[in-house]
């Protein structure tokens, strides 16, 4: 059943829960190389454990790297990593028909994929989250990030268009959700049906079906204000991603759990609970 789900958001950490997580790289840590740039071509992995899974072009970005990929200073804008030094970047929308000349979809994405370290049992109870943050240089904000769990990999590398699937964990709030440059949780409970080993991210709704809202960037100026402007994106990085399997179905998982970092901010908690909806496990 798709579950609509609330976001929460906090500038200070108290720590991240480590075990038990069935996500292999699930901070984005380990490479085989130091990015030097964004992406260019189109290649099945992005990083140990994660994948492209259609031919979209999804970014990653390192301390260790300099210029346009580097944390927390890039071509995307500011930010640090929540967890580490590395997170990544996709895409979710591109030129959408509301803001485009022709009001023709492009239905454009990217996305991130990773296989779990083991299969899901079935009943089970599973406590998945993930962290996303709306880059400083977005041009815009929308409202259908989701994760999709599966038994098998969902792909297309034939194409760069949106991957046909239902996420069973989708943030859809009836206001967009537009504060850039914080780390912001998406977290739900999910009852598996058994054998399930993949999970996608990403925005699996057309163009038609996604809401997008623009953002004033009238605070920028000469030449990044024009890219912002030309790039037409809304463009999110993602960090931490965890699947927990848990026993207690009264615990609300998914409240006040977690408090995120933001380095150089003071020690105080920010919550938009107008964005909190109820779900029934």
């Amino acid at each position: 059943m798709r579950k609509y789900i609330g976001l929460l958001i906090v500038i200070f950490y108290s720590g991240l829960v480590y075990s038990q997580n069935l996500v292999l790289n699930h901070s984005f840590e380990d490479y085989e190389e130091c990015p030097d740039e964004v992406t260019i071509d189109s290649k099945k992995e992005l990083v140990p454990n994660w994948y492209m899974p259609n031919r979209g072009t999804t970014d990653y970005f390192n301390s260790c790297a300099f210029h346009q990929v580097n944390v927390p200073d890039n071509v995307m804008g500011h930010m640090f990593a929540l967890d580490g030094n590395a997170y990544t970047g996709i895409i979710l929308i591109e030129q959408p028909p509301a803001y485009s000349k022709n009001k023709r979809p492009m239905n454009y994405r990217e996305y991130l994929q990773t296989e779990l370290k083991t299969p899901l049992k079935k009943d089970s109870l599973y406590w998945i989250q993930f962290y996303f943050s709306i880059a400083s240089y977005s041009t815009y904000a929308f409202n259908k990030l989701g994760l999709w769990i599966s038994e098998e990999p969902i792909a297309n590398r034939l194409s760069s268009k949106v991957l046909e699937a239902e996420p069973q964990i989708i943030l859809d709030t009836n206001k967009i959700f537009n504060d850039r440059d914080n780390w912001c949780q998406v977290c739900d409970t999910f009852r598996a049906l058994g054998d399930e080993e993949y999970i996608t991210i990403g925005n699996f709704s057309d163009d038609y079906h996604t809401e997008v809202e623009e953002f004033d960037n009238s605070m920028y100026r000469g030449t990044i204000q024009q890219t912002i402007e030309e790039n037409k994106i809304a463009y999110y990085y993602i960090d931490f991603v965890s699947v927990t399997h848990v026993s207690d179905t009264l615990n609300n998982y998914c409240e006040n759990k977690f408090l995120v970092k933001a380095k150089e901010e003071p020690e105080w908690l920010l919550y938009y609970s107008d964005y909190i909806l109820s779900n029934p496990f």
